[in-house]
Order: C-alpha cells, then sequence, then structure tokens
C-alpha cells in the first residue's frame, strides 16, 4: 500500500526556500535503492504567506511503495542524507507525518 508523507519546513528566508525546493527537484531520479529508483513521487512547495500556516514555508510531498521504503528513506538513503545536510541548516523547525490511502 504507497506511503504518502508530508515533510513541512520553517524556512525563513527566500534563498533557502529555493535551496530546499531544488534539492527536492530531483530526489525521485537520484535515490537509490539497490541501484533503482525507488520513491513513486516526490515534490516541495513554497508555502503561502498565511497566519495559518504557522511560519511553515515549504511543504514537501513524498509518496514510497511501502512503510519499509520510507525507513530506508529516512535510515539509509545516501541522496536523503545529502538532502538533510544541506536543507537542515536552513529550517528553523520541521514537522512530518505520513499515511496510506
Amino acid at each position: 500500500m504507497p506511503i504518502d508523507r508530508i515533510t513541512m519546513f520553517k524556512i525563513p528566508s527566500e534563498e533557502g526556500i529555493s535551496i530546499t525546493l531544488d534539492e527536492y527537484k530531483d530526489m525521485m531520479e537520484t535515490a537509490k535503492k539497490d541501484g533503482e529508483p525507488y520513491i513513486l513521487a516526490s515534490k516541495a512547495y513554497k508555502l503561502y504567506s498565511d497566519p495559518r500556516s504557522q511560519g511553515f514555508t515549504v511543504a514537501a510531498r513524498s509518496t514510497f511503495k511501502s512503510v519499509e521504503d520510507m525507513k530506508y528513506y529516512d535510515e539509509a538513503c545516501e541522496r536523503h542524507a545529502a538532502l538533510k545536510k544541506v536543507v537542515g541548516p536552513q529550517a528553523q523547525g520541521m514537522m512530518m507525518i505520513y499515511m496510506d490511502e
């Protein structure tokens, strides 16, 4: 059963937002498991400024074939580790949720 994951970031600067969007652009093609792409879908969005957003400025949606693939993404994926090194310093907070259909 596919797993949808939403990660939201509080990134205050336009430069940081741009960096984050760029990092997610090629995630599907460059993230590999056993030498093959394994992420079904991945895209990040700049959020509209709105008090209801509670300071979150970027949302990323990723879809995985299974919870096991999402765990691989968190624990062993080299591309995701590289993304965290670049995006992490830009963020002043984050939140992640996931669900199935």
